[in-house]
């Protein structure tokens, strides 16, 4: 009987000490520089058109996410501050306000596509385990960013009435 008191309590001792590691191992986990994170062919963001400016700002919620995407800078650690605010300013962007130049499917499922990852990467929990998706994710943030900004650029503003 007490062999068994003993088994039990040295079980419940080990399973202890075991959850304490893994712990203190994801609290060591240190977040990089977006360098880190980001490989640079990713990271060569698309501008906007300069002759077309004056169509671009009568869209203000997406031109807030356009500065705060060129305000990425590779040395920065503190990235994730950045995609929360443009988290922010994507999440005020409806089918509703878009302005009719660019109320068109082709830019709505890019906004949606760029939403979608920057929703998915602002949620993370950045450890050890999550920082191969989170890399992955973050690549894939900026792609869409520019598929939509190329897409943007692409609009021919003579043919709008």
């Amino acid at each position: 009987m007490i062999f068994r008191i003993l088994l039990i309590c040295s079980l419940f001792f080990i399973s202890c000490s075991d959850k304490k590691s893994s712990t203190s191992e994801t609290n060591k986990f240190k977040v990089s520089n977006l360098n880190g994170y980001v490989n640079d062919e990713f990271f060569k963001l698309n501008k906007l058109d300069s002759t077309k400016l004056e169509e671009f700002d009568s869209w203000i919620n997406i031109m807030n996410v356009y500065s705060k995407f060129n305000s990425f800078d590779l040395q920065q650690i503190d990235h994730k501050s950045i995609i929360s605010s443009i988290k922010s300013d994507l999440e005020k962007i409806t089918t509703n306000n878009i302005p009719q130049l660019f109320n068109r499917p082709e830019i709505i499922g890019r906004l949606r596509v760029l939403k979608t990852f920057v929703y998915k990467i602002e949620s993370y929990n950045l450890n050890k385990e999550s920082v191969d998706i989170y890399k992955s994710d973050l690549n894939l943030m900026f792609l869409s960013y520019n598929a939509l900004i190329s897409k943007m650029n692409s609009i021919d503003i003579n043919l709008i009435p």
